[in-house]
């Protein structure tokens, strides 16, 4: 019944998840499922920031480290990552996340559009969709870093993605 109210009050569900000790966020409608144990089997000559691929029941998923892809080095090792399995562009996609947290319901008009960051930032402006402040336990607010999926790659990275997938 919350979907049908966040709905009905102009809310945009989103799924949390963090990266490198910051909160971001995707659109909810994007996500299909969550993997928290998965074999990626890894492809020759694949992107670095595409770790490899994994058989989700059949079909080939090419997985996107996002830790790689915005140049955020490497987990602690007690980081357990998750793979949210998404849909991009047409195409089901796996992004290697930290940790997942929760689904939130975001009043758009509580959402900001992201700052001019230049042009030699690892996380450039393209793939943020907003910025939104979450008030925090400790009294500070917590910054949400909305990202947009379709944006993330670029056309001539989804074409690699697929040549992996299909490899």
């Amino acid at each position: 019944m919350a979907n049908i109210d966040a709905a009905t009050q102009g809310l945009q569900q989103v799924l949390c998840f963090a990266l490198a000790g910051e909160a971001y966020a995707l659109p909810i409608l994007k996500v299909r499922e969550i993997q928290a144990q998965a074999t990626i089997t890894r492809i020759p000559k694949a992107p670095s920031y595409m770790p490899g691929v994994i058989n989700l029941r059949g079909a080939i998923v090419p997985i996107l480290e996002l830790r790689d892809r915005f140049s955020l080095g490497v987990p602690p090792e007690d980081t357990r990552p998750v793979i949210i399995i998404v849909e991009v562009q047409g195409r089901t996609l796996g992004i290697r996340v930290d940790s997942v947290s929760d689904v939130l319901d975001l009043d758009p008009t509580a959402i900001r559009p992201a700052p001019e960051l230049g042009a030699q930032t690892a996380l450039g402006r393209e793939f943020i969709a907003g910025l939104a402040s979450l008030p925090g336990s400790t009294g500070s607010d917590t910054m949400l870093i909305l990202l947009d999926l379709d944006r993330l790659l670029s056309d001539k990275e989804l074409l690699a993605l697929d040549s992996a997938a299909m490899a």
